[in-house]
């Protein structure tokens, strides 16, 4: 019997896809993926969280089975989304697992609705709030990359950014499906990023766990050691043998320290 299960959440003229586990447990985890990738980027994860907690995951503007063709709906609306979808399934609270795209929208939401946040799990990711000046002028300098080779050639585009997420073959080999439904129209709902920074000096409310992969990029790994510093009650994992998207690298090496983790939040 499938116990998860895909719905559609209007919003703005949008629909907004993601899966849900039907066994209503009163803890969830809330998943947002990595830049183009999908919510299926999270199906090891749905598998072995399911029996414990409510497990869902959703298609960010722009990627997936979302279409934001015909509204406004943008990245820069994510804290919205979530926070409709969570009064639409009637949950109250949820841990948030973001990995590098998700992590940023993780901290957001959890920077806008604190009562409703119960954890934040970073993977691949930085601060939205602090020390993250050179990260995002890195970011800004990918972007151009990604610019040329979009131009001439998208296949060029997904082979790279496929290069440069994940580590194994068998984390590539479900990225690429995903990176292969996105196309040029779906940069469109990409833009407002920037509107989810918010400078902040004091420390997150919230427990954090900050992860990274051993073969993701150096400044990344840096980034996540920095951040482990400046929030002294952070946990901080570094994943053996995997890559900037950890979860697909190594997903039971991966499972096991997000709940050992979620164990000491309770």
């Amino acid at each position: 019997m499938n116990m998860i299960e895909s719905r559609t959440l209007m919003f703005n003229k949008a629909h907004i896809h993601y899966s849900i586990s039907k066994e209503q447990h009163p803890d969830c985890i809330l998943m947002l993926h990595a830049a183009f990738a999908d919510r299926h980027m999270f199906e090891e994860q749905m598998s072995a969280f399911m029996s414990k907690y409510r497990v869902i995951a959703i298609d960010m503007p722009g990627h997936g089975d979302t279409v934001t063709k015909g509204s406004s709906v943008t990245i820069k609306h994510m804290p919205d989304i979530i926070k409709r979808l969570l009064r639409e399934n009637e949950i109250n609270a949820c841990h948030l697992v973001g990995v590098s795209l998700g992590s940023l929208i993780a901290q957001a939401y959890a920077d806008r609705c604190p009562e409703q946040v119960r954890s934040v799990t970073i993977v691949g990711g930085y601060s939205i709030h602090k020390a993250n000046e050179q990260l995002i002028k890195a970011q800004r300098k990918e972007g151009l990359r990604w610019l040329l080779y979009i131009l001439f050639s998208m296949k060029r585009f997904r082979s790279y950014v496929t290069a440069v997420s994940c580590h194994t073959e068998q984390g590539r080999a479900i990225f690429t499906a995903a990176i292969n439904r996105f196309n040029r129209s779906s940069f469109a709902a990409m833009s407002g990023l920037d509107r989810l920074f918010v400078p902040r000096e004091t420390s997150m409310t919230y427990p954090l766990h900050i992860m990274y992969g051993e073969h993701d990029l150096p400044l990344a790994a840096e980034a996540a050691v920095n951040l482990h510093k400046l929030e002294p009650k952070s946990e901080l994992t570094k994943l053996q043998g995997a890559g900037h998207c950890a979860n697909l690298d190594e997903p039971l090496l991966f499972n096991d320290k997000v709940e050992r983790f979620l164990n000491t939040v309770g």
